[in-house]
């Protein structure tokens, strides 16, 4: 079991079917969603920038950390499982395991996103 997932504890779950959508982007989003089972797209402005199936991956930790309206769309590409976490905001700043476990996600996203860029410009040379 992730060690996000173990942090959840025994937080409610939540289900979605393909094509639902979790969170809508410019949409207030109190809660975090830990992801048990499924995948799920990531769009910006109706763009696809990425797909999360990493069992223990949080959807809705930038809104948690940064106080904003989610910067994007998740939207349930197979049949979803979630741990649900009301009052996100919370549960990451009362709990440094918790913020430590989001911000490794996040490091290894933007890594991702990162080499993605860069190949993407060698790619336009």
């Amino acid at each position: 079991m992730s060690r996000l997932l173990e942090l959840a504890g025994d937080a409610p779950e939540i289900h979605f079917a393909p094509g639902e959508v979790l969170i809508e982007e410019g949409v207030p989003f109190p809660d975090l969603y830990i992801l048990k089972e499924g995948e799920v797209e990531i769009r910006r402005d109706m763009l696809s920038i990425g797909k999360i199936s990493k069992k223990g991956s949080a959807i809705g930790e930038m809104s948690a950390l940064l106080g904003i309206a989610p910067t994007a769309t998740a939207i349930a590409l197979t049949p979803c499982t979630f741990a649900v976490v009301k009052n996100a905001s919370a549960f990451v700043c009362d709990n440094h395991e918790v913020t430590l476990e989001i911000a490794r996600n996040l490091a290894h996203r933007l890594s991702w996103m990162t080499r993605t860029y860069v190949e993407q410009i060698y790619d336009d040379i």
